[in-house]
């Protein structure tokens, strides 16, 4: 894709003011994941509440590596190549400053593929949101990870349209893609979540829109809204795609709960505060849940969603 091209230069200007600021929390947490993959690390991007000014928070990264031999055992790699990416966490201070976050690890390639051809949103959905990069290996590599971005909300749009009716706003394909991608994952959203993610950034969503139709053919503008152009097929199979994308978004998710037992320490409370912070329900787990969350931990997460902490 050209350097010049349209939504790619949006995504840059975004970039640009995400993370330009000094903090030392954030930068000795990014020191330690560069020292721990060396000159395997192609890039780090930061998402979530953080850039949304939030900072008594679990950081969310993504560490893009060149090669599955960077990971220090070989069934962590195996594991990746299987279900990306593999979550890990990391900390950085002492206590009461202490800070931690969590990251999310794949290939840069695999990366760019999911933006792409994956089914299920859980990686177009999260980058065709704003989001911010801490660290590229060189230009070369900020040019395929900016290329990746705008992939992703170009896939966004073409999977959400159809699901819109005639006539929309950017508040509308926004609010209403992102309601149906929680729906695909284990989310613990309030109600208006989405709603309220448009608001952080109701300029950069309204450009990302009209550069989206201008170069998409399910949608075009219209005097500052959006006419649906989705064929009746598309419409039509929208609702039943989307139901199965919740379906295996459901499967995924199971398993990537599972999977981030076996490599992200304190998993479970982890889970459980995360729940918290945006349901407002919590159960307080037994020693032998939190030691052995993969065989004794079901039926309180059973419990939780019985009481409504995620859908």
């Amino acid at each position: 894709m050209a350097v010049d091209d349209p939504l790619e230069q949006r995504i840059r200007e975004q970039l640009a003011g995400s993370c330009d600021f000094p903090d030392e929390r954030r930068d000795g947490l990014l020191a330690q994941i560069r020292a721990r993959y060396g000159d395997n690390l192609l890039a780090v991007l930061i998402y979530g509440s953080y850039l949304r000014g939030k900072r008594d928070t679990l950081l969310d990264f993504y560490v893009l590596i060149d090669s599955y031999s960077a990971m220090p055992r070989r069934w962590q790699g195996w594991l990746c190549k299987a279900l990306p990416p593999n979550v890990y966490q990391i900390q950085h201070g002492e206590a009461p400053d202490e800070v931690r976050a969590k990251y999310a690890l794949l290939t840069l390639e695999r990366f760019g593929y999911c933006m792409k051809h994956d089914f299920h949103s859980y990686f177009w959905a999260r980058f065709a949101q704003p989001c911010g990069i801490l660290y590229c290996r060189d230009e070369a590599v900020r040019d395929r990870v900016i290329s990746c971005l705008a992939q992703a909300g170009r896939t966004f749009a073409g999977r959400v349209v159809p699901a819109l009716p005639d006539g929309f706003d950017a508040a509308g394909l926004w609010s209403t893609g992102l309601g149906l991608t929680y729906r695909c994952e284990f989310r613990s959203e309030p109600p208006g979540h989405a709603e309220k993610l448009f608001s952080y950034w109701p300029d950069y969503y309204a450009d990302m829109t009209g550069l989206l139709a201008s170069e998409s053919t399910r949608f075009e503008a219209d005097n500052g809204h959006y006419t649906n152009l989705s064929s009746k097929a598309a419409r039509r199979w929208s609702g039943p795609i989307w139901r199965l994308r919740m379906l295996h978004g459901k499967v995924l998710s199971t398993l990537r709960i599972i999977k981030a037992a076996l490599t992200f320490d304190g998993a479970l409370d982890y889970l459980l505060w995360k729940i918290k912070r945006h349901s407002g329900v919590y159960i307080e787990p037994t020693e032998l849940q939190r030691r052995f969350p993969l065989v004794f931990a079901w039926p309180l997460l059973w419990r939780l969603y019985r009481r409504g902490a995620f859908r």
